[in-house]
């Protein structure tokens, strides 16, 4: 009966059926969350529209793993948590270079703050972070490259994570239009590195913690208030945050350098999938 179960959950014949139930999954509460929460004019949107937003991948894979059945890839916690720092350290670098080459203004007492604060902001931000995790990289990713390599896989998720992103961006709730362009390249790079990250351990875990390591810090250009008000780093918005070129360039270079070195150390064909 194990036996049985198990090729149910990973027999290739289900994948279009678990995909259409994802992605139903998905859409039908992202389409509840506006619904619900659609802000009154001139309002901004809430955090309960944002969270729904966030938890809808999760609403998805559920759907998928016990209707489909299908899998989640939930892994264990390894030392490749560390490495979901990454992207954050290397915005944080060009942050730097930006503001010793004058670009950029910098507080050393803020971002001594910001950092001493970052293990539980990221904590935190790791909270609501999960929600998409356990859709993209927990289910969507471990599924696709069951069938397809490494790039291929990539591409493809770039392409459904940015059409995710990109609706509450338009509506004016998130991040702004004119970032828009900058937050494209920085979510390819993301993608790469997520994807190394998640083919390497083998868990939704490290993606979890670059994730909310980026939200809690990069995003809010290492504030050390709620509200992110206070932030360490000041200047040119096309410079800052997660829809400036700063980090744009930094998760575009880290995850393109990842991503050759994984596909040249053997990790770029498809992999079998993994039970959870």
């Amino acid at each position: 009966m194990r036996n049985e179960q198990v090729d149910a959950r990973t027999d290739p014949a289900r994948d279009a059926k678990r995909l259409w139930l994802y992605f139903a999954g998905l859409l039908f509460t992202y389409g509840v969350a506006l619904f619900v929460f659609w802000p009154d004019e001139g309002q901004d949107a809430s955090d309960g529209l944002f969270l729904l937003v966030m938890f809808a991948p999760t609403v998805g894979a559920l759907l998928a793993r016990f209707v489909g059945p299908g899998v989640i890839q939930w892994g264990r916690p390894n030392w490749w948590l560390l490495a979901g720092l990454a992207p954050t350290f290397v915005v944080l670098a060009g942050f730097l270079l930006m503001a010793a080459l004058g670009q950029l203004a910098v507080d050393g007492s803020l971002l001594r703050t910001a950092l001493v604060g970052a293990p539980v902001g990221i904590l935190i931000a790791s909270l609501s972070a999960v929600g998409e995790e356990i859709g993209w990289r927990g289910f969507l990713w471990p599924l696709l490259r069951s069938r397809w390599g490494f790039l291929a896989t990539a591409v493809m998720m770039f392409v459904i994570w940015w059409s995710y992103h990109v609706p509450i961006v338009l509506f004016g709730w998130y991040g702004s239009l004119g970032g828009l362009p900058a937050f494209t390249v920085g979510i390819a790079g993301f993608v790469l590195f997520t994807g190394v990250i998640t083919d390497r351990s083998r868990s939704l875990w490290p993606s979890v913690v670059a994730h909310g390591a980026w939200n809690a810090l990069v995003a809010t250009s290492f504030a050390v208030d709620d509200a992110g008000d206070i932030m360490a780093f000041t200047g040119s918005e096309a410079l800052l945050g997660e829809f400036g070129w700063v980090a744009a360039v930094g998760s575009l270079l880290l995850g393109v350098l990842v991503a050759v070195w994984h596909i040249r150390s053997g990790g770029g064909s498809a992999q079998a999938s993994v039970d959870d």
